[in-house]
């Protein structure tokens, strides 16, 4: 396993390799000699470790089936960012919720002239749903025959709506807000009049965890020093300062 085969040497953690702003994404500034992972979920987990006397943990970028599948079989130490709705507790230990976030999605004004076609989450099963690489859409009720999850990024996910290879794209708000502020052309295709935006019906605010091997021996131990840190950080008011 991971963690028992080096001790003392740093632990091992994986998140998505689709960007996923603020939380975790590639950026080359601020950083000397190209770009590193960054971001929010970043620094909450060098923080914890950190507080509980660890090194830094060496941050992987995979597909996130492999990533998962990789912590459930200690090949890896920590997965970033599994949101609430996904968590397996008979495979993983995860930590309380660091930040949470909530659901849009993206539909053709051509298409779809008369407003959004979405009145309730049961709707879902009636479109085709387009999703970045790596979505759990089954997790929102849709079938895998009515999901397309093949875009790499959000560019290609919108272009399947405005050509009607897909009906919907579901997106997280703070990562469209995110991409906004840092790129103004994403900015401008966000408000294209080609598209329109809607709140998910039925969306409840989705937690974003880090989660652990339940077999590891460390594994409780990473839990109860995660939730620690995380608990502190939120009475403090420290996400938003530790946020890039």
């Amino acid at each position: 396993m991971a963690i028992g085969a080096a001790q003392g040497a740093p632990l091992r953690a994986c998140a998505s390799d689709v960007d996923f702003p603020p939380y975790v994404f590639t950026s080359s500034s601020g950083f000397a000699g190209g770009a590193q992972d960054t971001g929010l979920a970043v620094n909450v987990l060098q923080r914890a470790l950190r507080r509980a006397g660890r090194e830094p943990a060496i941050v992987q970028r995979l597909p996130w089936r492999r990533c998962r599948e990789m912590v459930a079989h200690g090949q890896i130490d920590i997965a970033i960012d599994v949101p609430t709705r996904e968590l397996d507790e008979k495979r993983f230990l995860a930590s309380d919720a660091y930040a949470e976030v909530h659901h849009v999605y993206f539909y053709s004004s051509r298409k779809y002239p008369d407003g959004a076609p979405l009145r309730a989450p049961s709707d879902l099963r009636r479109y085709i749903v387009c999703g970045l690489f790596g979505s759990r859409l089954d997790a929102f009720g849709v079938d895998p025959s009515r999901e397309d999850v093949g875009s790499k990024n959000e560019r290609s996910a919108i272009a399947k709506v405005v050509e009607g290879r897909c009906d919907v794209f579901i997106e997280i708000r703070e990562v469209v807000d995110s991409l906004s502020e840092r790129d103004a052309s994403l900015r401008d295709l966000f408000n294209a009049p080609a598209l329109r935006r809607a709140s998910l019906p039925g969306d409840a605010p989705t937690g974003l965890h880090f989660e652990f091997n339940r077999a590891s021996k460390d594994g409780r131990a990473l839990q109860q020093s995660f939730n620690a840190a995380i608990r502190d950080l939120i009475h403090d008011d420290a996400m938003g300062r530790m946020m890039p």
